[in-house]
């Protein structure tokens, strides 16, 4: 017990207060009573002390302080990895990291034993999820290391006991997936809050041995959504460990589902090469550890869900294969649209390229040498088969650039329904020499010998036939004309003469009258001749989303494809390729003829899993579409995805279906690599530290000798001298009889 004081203001000026009252009371206060008895001025003078001893009480402010020591029973916690990758063989001297673990707990059974005399110990096996053991055993056969998982799960176990450590043992490797990746830092700052440090021991090695031959496909990057025949290209890291020197073989393979039905995985086959597909790579490392992209491209036939899968054909003496595939499932739709687009290089060709980021066009662009370098133009036969392109763009390019062959080539694809279309520029049209080629009938314009420049800026506008056609829709049909008003003007223009009687459409002309946009059909062809070559410039001043759209619904019109013909049910799964445990959620929806969304329809839906169970699913309402959550993805394999939906008790025509796959991957050893960096962020997260093991075991001797940290607890309890009922009461009654004794003896 001891006596503190907390003064009102300063030692300095409080002092000062209590002396000043008490020099006014003893030089002044006997003058004013020294006419009554000597008994009542003692009285008076004594009261009047008494008060003003309470008044530097309370400025004073005196508390009494108790301190105790807290002897309440301490816990701590011993936590042993016990996933796979503990069986991992890389301690030197031999032996698995499971084995270092646990020859580091009896080398210090004897220092535990007497830290056990002072405070309880509990020890737990943990994976992905905690095991209460008396004593850790060789047993490591968890599937996934959760670290941010078993430290909830441990926090919750704790509740409020008393834990001044944690003890921490593994090789600090995260492997979890779903719902059981939990940021193992997040969950060791709260440990911080609660002062509750975990003091973490790594074992193994944190580099994986180049003496271990391993190949390790990761990170696939592709559009999972493609139209049939359009080139998909895939991005894969490859990561060779121990294969120096070796060439490695990667290639692509994909579903054949020729013959099956929904429910049933095709022969997986290797995809071919031809001129435009790249499905095998091959690679050298030059390094005993080495991380590289490969590129690899397929242009896929067939149409629907179909399971693609890039592969790293094993070495002589690889023993862990799970891990040289990747797969995945990608949609096949139909409809795609293939257009060649021949133009020199320039702004307009590099802005006009990006609508390749639609997965129904695939603009494949060839540049054209113009100038001394014309003769060296070699353009591939594939642009000049009939059936390969849905369509022809051709820019600032002479018809000389092209041989006779191809030019007629181009006509014949053209007559059996390729769309055409002609872009400005100085050497198009005329000039270009394509009046005297076998496509001037085509065109619905005049092509003198010199084109006529127009070169004042042309602001592009809708005519009075073009406002309501397809391709000049970039905005709602009430705002249309408006959105074409605020577009910046083209930088110049080709001058178009419409040809004499010809049956085409101006769809849109310069703000000065001249015709820029002119189409018409031909046969089974669609004609467009297009004045400007600076519709890039849109994009850059903020019209970005007009651009893409202005030259997609162009494309869509001039190859026939502008109707949609998407399903009336539709499903999807995202993501569509999934490690174990990881949930995929599903998209669904139903649409009237003209695509748009329908409301109050009735779903069923349900997965079958690899086993050939089926799970229904309970809808959930999106906004545009309805979804569900599906998190029973434990086993390796397809998943399919069924989905019947009605309105009004009437069934709408057909039965959706997709699927998504998880992938045969082991995420505990696919790169057993220890991970100290981790642990030493959940050690100072919480407060703790990391040790090595001959650190850690320095440590707990000393525990032994000094105790755990934090178990010696002071508690102080305070207790007020003044702020209480009885000093008031006090200074009441002292003030009171003083009053009553002054006030009976006539000096109040």
């Amino acid at each position: 017990m001891s006596v503190h004081f907390e003064p009102v203001w300063s030692w300095t000026l409080t002092l000062i207060a209590c002396v000043a009252m008490l020099l006014v009371l003893w030089l002044g206060y006997p003058r004013r009573i020294r006419h009554l008895p000597t008994g009542w001025r003692r009285i008076l003078i004594t009261l009047r002390l008494a008060i003003v001893v309470v008044l530097c009480l309370l400025l004073l402010r005196p508390l009494v302080v108790f301190e105790s020591q807290d002897q309440s029973d301490s816990i701590l916690y011993i936590l042993t990895d016990a996933s796979r990758s503990m069986q991992t063989e890389d301690i030197p001297g031999g032996g698995t990291r499971r084995q270092a673990l646990l020859r580091i707990l009896e080398a210090a059974a004897s220092d535990l034993k007497a830290i056990g005399k002072k405070s309880e110990i509990r020890f737990r096996n943990f994976s992905d999820s905690l095991q209460t053991v008396q004593t850790p055993g060789e047993t490591a056969d968890g599937t996934m290391t959760a670290n941010g998982k078993v430290l909830e799960l441990l926090s919750e176990e704790m509740g409020k006991d008393r834990v001044p450590a944690v003890i921490y043992l593994g090789d600090g490797r995260q492997a979890a997936s779903g719902a059981l990746d939990v940021d193992p830092t997040q969950a060791a700052r709260l440990y911080g809050k609660l002062q509750r440090p975990i003091y973490s021991v790594g074992f193994g090695s944190t580099e994986a041995s180049a003496a271990s031959l391993d190949l390790a496909l990761d990170e696939l990057d592709l559009s999972r959504d493609v139209f049939q025949g359009n080139v998909l290209p895939i991005r894969v890291k490859l990561r060779a460990n121990g294969a120096q020197g070796q060439p490695i073989r990667v290639r692509v393979l994909l579903e054949n589902r020729t013959g099956r039905q929904d429910g049933e995985s095709g022969e997986m086959v290797p995809v071919l090469v031809t001129e435009e597909t790249r499905p095998i790579a091959m690679h050298t490392p030059q390094t005993a550890s080495e991380e590289s992209f490969l590129q690899l491209q397929i242009a896929p036939e067939q149409f629907g869900d179909l399971k693609l899968v890039v592969e790293a054909e094993p070495l002589p003496g690889e023993v862990r294969k799970t891990n040289n595939r990747v797969e995945t499932i990608i949609r096949v739709r139909r409809g795609g649209i293939r257009v060649a687009y021949f133009d020199i290089i320039r702004s307009e060709q590099k802005w006009l390229k990006q609508i390749n980021d639609s997965s129904r066009i695939q603009l494949d662009y060839h540049p054209i040498r113009s100038g001394v370098f014309r003769d060296r133009n070699k353009i591939p036969v594939r642009f000049f088969v009939p059936g390969n392109y849905d369509g022809f763009i051709i820019g600032d390019v002479p018809a000389d650039a092209f041989t006779a062959q191809q030019i007629q080539e181009i006509a014949i694809c053209c007559d059996r329904g390729a769309g055409l279309m002609m872009t400005g520029g100085r050497e198009s049209f005329g000039k270009g020499g394509y009046g005297k080629t076998v496509l001037a009938p085509l065109f619905p314009i005049e092509l003198p010998a010199e084109n006529q420049q127009l070169t004042e800026p042309q602001k592009m506008l809708p005519s009075r036939d073009g406002l309501g056609h397809y391709v000049m829709q970039i905005a709602a049909p009430d705002q249309n004309r408006s959105r074409w008003d605020q577009l910046p003007p083209l930088s110049g223009a080709n001058l178009l003469v419409p040809r004499q009687a010809s049956l085409a459409q101006i769809l849109a002309v310069s703000d000065s009258g001249h015709p820029l946009l002119i189409g018409q059909t031909v046969g089974a062809s669609r004609v467009l001749v297009f004045a400007g070559d600076t519709t890039w410039q849109w994009s850059m001043q903020g019209y970005s989303e007009e651009h893409t759209r202005f030259w997609r619904q162009t494309i869509f019109w001039l190859t026939r494809k502008e109707t949609d013909d998407e399903q009336p049910v539709w499903v999807l799964a995202n993501p569509r390729d999934l490690t174990p445990g990881q949930p995929t959620e599903l998209s669904f929806g139903a649409r009237d003829s003209e695509g748009r969304p329908l409301a109050d329809v009735t779903f069923e839906l349900s997965v079958t899993d690899p086993k050939g169970t089926s799970i229904p699913l309970t809808p959930r309402a999106g906004v545009g579409m309805s979804l569900a959550d599906f998190t029973q993805t434990l086993d390796a394999g397809d998943y399919w995805v069924r989905i019947k939906a009605s309105k009004d008790a009437q069934p709408i025509a057909g039965i959706a279906t997709t699927r998504f796959h998880v992938n045969a991957r082991d995420p505990e050893l696919d790169d057993p690599s220890s991970d100290f960096s981790l642990l030493r962020e959940i050690s100072h997260s919480s407060g703790g530290e990391f040790f090595t093991p001959d650190a850690f075991l320095a440590r707990i001797k000393q525990w032994a000798k000094d105790g755990l940290p934090g178990v010696a607890l002071t508690r102080q309890e305070r207790m007020s001298l003044w702020d209480n009922w009885f000093v008031l009461l006090l200074l009441v009654l002292l003030m009171a009889s003083e009053w009553a004794i002054r006030k009976k003896r006539g000096l109040v």
